[in-house]
């Protein structure tokens, strides 16, 4: 079953190459055997994303990355929106480019959607082992986000 992948870039002041994002998540989805029948990633304002973690969780703080799927079970219809703030301060915290942050944002979405969780500290500690994989894996696909 093909998957639509859709990325919507609602931070206009970070140009970047949807198809590359695209392109990145296709190759994840395939490594981690996602059934999905729509992946939508949208680049948003910390308000934005604020908003929606206080609408949907009754948490009135800012989160890097939210992550839905719009059925129950499988395959997914996943939406994933990162708060482009949030990678930008990451990024700089942790001496990483945007488009890493970016990336790892997208694998950690894109591992939620697969079944993942990080509530326990193991849980956090196999989800990060995960993105550090597939950001070593697609360090030169990454590179290609960025206009």
């Amino acid at each position: 079953m093909k998957t639509t992948i859709e990325v919507y870039n609602d931070y206009s002041e970070l140009p970047l190459w949807d198809e590359a994002i695209v392109e990145f998540i296709q190759l994840i989805q395939k490594d981690e055997q996602l059934d999905a029948t729509s992946i939508t990633v949208v680049l948003v304002t910390d308000e934005y994303l604020r908003n929606l973690h206080r609408e949907y969780l009754d948490d009135d703080t800012v989160t890097d990355v939210m992550t839905f799927n719009m059925v129950e079970g499988k395959p997914v219809e996943g939406e994933i929106y990162i708060s482009v703030d949030r990678a930008l301060d990451q990024a700089a915290v942790y001496n990483a480019s945007i488009e890493t942050e970016l990336a790892r944002l997208i694998v950690h979405g894109l591992l939620h959607l697969n079944g993942m969780d990080d509530h326990l500290e193991e849980e956090r500690l196999m989800m990060r082992t995960s993105e550090d994989h597939y950001l070593a894996k697609y360090r030169q696909k990454i590179s290609n986000f960025s206009m």
